[in-house]
């Protein structure tokens, strides 16, 4: 059978113990109401930011999509001048040459940024 088992006797209010235990008591509700109010905070910023992300992750994966669509273009292009496999070569080396600059563009501007 359980025995019930009675809370230990507070201090005194007026004790030094009585006070440390009052103002732990506090303390940790002061933090509890803070801990609730920074994830109150957190979630309203991500619930703000939610749909901006989606949309622009929509925007990116259709802009790929596009970047896609125009090497293919590209290529097809190509093809009708030269040989397939040359116009295959010849789009390869433009993208790599845009990439090639783009990236050296965005270091540039990275180095710039730290400075």
């Amino acid at each position: 059978m359980l025995k019930r088992i009675d809370s230990p006797p507070r201090p005194e209010p007026d004790s030094l113990a009585g006070l440390f235990g009052r103002a732990k008591d506090e303390a940790r509700a002061w933090l509890q109401a803070e801990v609730a109010l920074y994830k109150t905070i957190g979630t309203e910023k991500a619930n703000a930011w939610k749909l901006p992300v989606m949309l622009f992750a929509a925007a990116l994966f259709l802009g790929h999509a596009a970047l896609l669509a125009l090497v293919a273009t590209l290529f097809v292009a190509l093809a009708q001048l030269i040989n397939p496999a040359l116009a295959g070569l010849l789009t390869v080396v433009i993208l790599v040459g845009t990439a090639a600059i783009l990236a050296k563009v965005g270091l540039a501007k990275l180095k710039d940024a730290g400075k």
